[in-house]
């Protein structure tokens, strides 16, 4: 008799009701095949769908990206709004938690906000875009709200967005070349962190990448705080990487570099399905962890991260 997992999604998306149908600043579908937008703009859709897949508790992003664009000035009172809504998820739906949103790049104002979210709102963590206007992680503007992050120990996730030329990826390679772009944008923000002084002046700053940006730890293996020294001494910096999926060889590359304990259970929902019980825990295996590093994938490592107690599941066969 084995328990089953404890499914902890730490990569999902919902657009606050203001920005979907009818609200008023409501957004096209854009390339969003109509499910997709259906769902993006549902919680109980992603509630539903969770729930059936035997996932535990999701965590829900609405990035500045994807609510304001990839550039040009940033709403403040709709950024204020955005987080006031993703506080009330986890109480209209126990199975969701919002993390808090802010123009990480917008220096003092968005650490405020994200002072205010956390603070005061309680959100367990803080979602900001990989780069803005051409900054990535390490600029400057962006320390006070990895400083608020770190002061209140909860962690970041830090999203994917577009490349500049992304036209020109898609003209090359489709939608797989508009990925690529994404990633290419988180992977640099990976390494921009790695390469500054924040995981050594911030011992509290906990973040995680999609693994979009897998490709980086190529140049990460170079040297330095992810050297292969370093690596085989078992050292582990604050920085996570989700897994986008349940691919055996790619949970894998992540478990075998980052170590088990620095991998986190995520799809990019809607985007991609819902992990379940059955698929999920093959894929696990598979990959070659053992019980005890499956369920720090699965959800353990999430659940540290949040401050929160594992779920209570029956026995299953």
């Amino acid at each position: 008799m084995t328990a089953p997992l404890d499914i902890v999604d730490i990569h999902t998306h919902l657009w606050p009701p203001a920005w979907g149908p009818g609200g008023k600043y409501a957004k096209p579908a854009s390339n969003f095949a109509p499910e997709i937008y259906r769902k993006i703009t549902t919680p109980q859709a992603l509630v539903d769908e969770f729930q059936s897949a035997g996932v535990s508790l999701a965590v829900v992003t609405a990035t500045i990206e994807s609510l304001f664009g990839a550039e040009g000035p940033v709403d403040l009172a709709a950024v204020r709004e955005a987080n006031d809504w993703l506080a009330s998820l986890s109480r209209d739906h126990p199975t969701l938690a919002g993390f808090a949103v802010t123009d990480a790049f917008a220096g003092e104002t968005g650490a405020r906000e994200a002072e205010r979210a956390i603070g005061e709102l309680g959100l367990p963590g803080l979602v900001i875009d990989s780069s803005r206007d051409g900054n990535f992680l390490a600029a400057p503007a962006v320390r006070p709200t990895l400083e608020v992050a770190a002061r209140y120990k909860v962690p970041v996730f830090v999203h994917p967005v577009a490349h500049p030329n992304a036209e020109g990826l898609i003209a090359g390679a489709g939608l797989l070349g508009n990925s690529l772009g994404r990633g290419l944008m988180n992977g640099v923000a990976f390494l921009s962190v790695i390469q500054s002084p924040l995981l050594e002046e911030l011992p509290d700053l906990h973040l995680i990448f999609a693994t979009l940006g897998l490709g980086a730890i190529v140049q990460a293996a170079r040297g330095g705080i992810y050297g292969r020294a370093e690596r085989a001494e078992a050292k582990r910096p604050n920085i996570y990487f989700d897994t986008m999926g349940h691919d055996p060889a790619i949970i894998r590359t992540l478990t075998g570099f980052f170590g088990a304990e620095r991998v986190l259970a995520g799809t990019d929902w809607p985007i991609l399905a819902a992990l379940d019980q059955r698929s999920l825990a093959a894929s696990l295996a598979e990959a070659g962890l053992n019980e005890a590093e499956q369920r720090l994938v699965a959800g353990g490592n999430a659940r540290r991260l949040l401050g929160l107690k594992e779920a209570k599941a029956e026995a299953a066969e």
